[in-house]
């Protein structure tokens, strides 16, 4: 039988693990984890502006020209100006960058691909849906904290 007290706190410990996992990948590119979440959120979201990443990171200007200043020394962020407004610059992560963060999540996405394919259809799809309205539910709760309520 189903305890729905342990799929809860099943899905705590996968947000644990998720962020024990975040820390330990910036410590193997030698970042701090405010630099690794920045290069993230880079190679996730592709180029934007040191503004567009401070309101993705919830930061100040000053941290994040800290945060891309780091990257760019690391060599895993470029900085380059726009053609049509050369006072605009767009940050942009490096294919190292890519490259590294790709060999760190690899394995385990494949792992967890090759876990979704031993599955049968039917469950795959309940598992599917289930993550859906998870991530739905969290993104919803996510907004409610940023516009300052308390859920």
């Amino acid at each position: 039988m189903l305890s729905y007290p342990s799929v809860a706190t099943t899905l705590q410990e996968m947000l644990i693990l998720a962020r024990e996992s975040e820390r330990e990948m910036a410590l193997g590119l030698g970042l701090n984890l405010n630099d690794f979440r920045a290069l993230s959120v880079l190679t996730q979201s592709g180029p934007m502006t040191s503004g567009d990443l401070a309101r993705e990171l919830g930061s100040t200007a000053a941290t994040t020209t800290a945060i891309t200043n780091r990257l760019e020394l690391n060599g895993y962020l470029t900085r380059n100006r726009g053609a049509a407004d050369r006072r605009h610059v767009m940050l942009t992560a490096t294919n190292e960058a890519f490259h590294e963060i790709r060999n760190l999540t690899h394995p385990l996405a494949t792992a967890i691909y090759e876990q979704l394919r031993a599955l049968p259809v039917e469950h795959g799809t309940i598992v599917s849906n289930f993550l859906d309205a998870t991530q739905d539910l969290m993104r919803h709760h996510l907004q409610t904290l940023s516009n300052g309520n308390t859920p």
